[in-house]
């Protein structure tokens, strides 16, 4: 079951797939997003994000705080 994921930076488009689950450190400690999760915009802290892609693969991003929305399974994550 996967859900739509973009890392967007100042810089551009740094990451985008569809993925199983992103976990993301939010202001409050980690969170984990999977799909048919409730609407929510938080900030992020510095931190790490893990993107589980199908199968066993992952995709991790080294960010310095920034912002997150997921709405109608798609994360859209703006970074520092």
């Amino acid at each position: 079951m996967a859900f739509d994921i973009k890392v967007i930076s100042k810089n551009g488009l740094e990451f985008e797939s569809e993925v199983d689950s992103v976990t993301l450190p939010a202001k409050d400690g980690y969170i984990t997003v999977l799909k048919n999760h409730s609407s929510l915009i938080t900030s992020l802290n510095t931190g790490t994000i893990t993107a589980r892609l199908s199968g066993s693969n992952e995709k991790i991003i080294e960010i310095d705080g920034g912002f997150s929305e997921i709405k109608n399974n798609k994360l859209i994550v703006l970074i520092n």
